[in-house]
């Protein structure tokens, strides 16, 4: 192999395995159980913090790959998610996280109604 080519896989591999940064104001931690992975969320600000937060994992018993918006309180730590390993699978997982603020929320509103007119055409009764 090309040592052009080590050095460049070398390099990505470092890159992509360093340590997930923090979201500003939520210290995200794992814990780990004797058969379970806990993921905490810590506010460690005074506001209360909406979190849109993500697990990609695989090996696990319930799939975490769904996505869930919590919001946490302020000064609070909060349990976002526990995953519990299948006996002999090879286990990863990855998170996402992002915070937003409460006053920085979009706020959907119903405007707009929108009506279905259903029309049941009966096939024996002809016009």
């Amino acid at each position: 192999m090309n040592p052009l080519k080590i050095f460049i896989a070398i390099f990505l591999f470092l890159g992509a395995s360093t340590t997930q940064q923090q979201p500003d104001g939520i210290n995200i931690t794992v814990e780990k159980g004797h058969k379970k992975i806990t993921y905490f969320a810590e506010n460690v600000t005074d506001k209360d913090l909406d979190l849109f937060f993500k697990v990609n994992s695989s090996g696990f018993r319930r799939s975490a790959d769904r996505p869930m918006i919590e919001t946490i309180p302020a000064k609070t730590k909060k349990a976002l998610i526990t995953l519990i390993p299948l006996k002999g699978k090879d286990t990863t997982h990855t998170y996402i996280a992002v915070v937003t603020k409460k006053e920085n929320n979009i706020d959907l509103r119903k405007t707009d109604t929108l009506v279905k007119d259903v029309m049941r055409i009966d096939p024996k009764k002809k016009n």
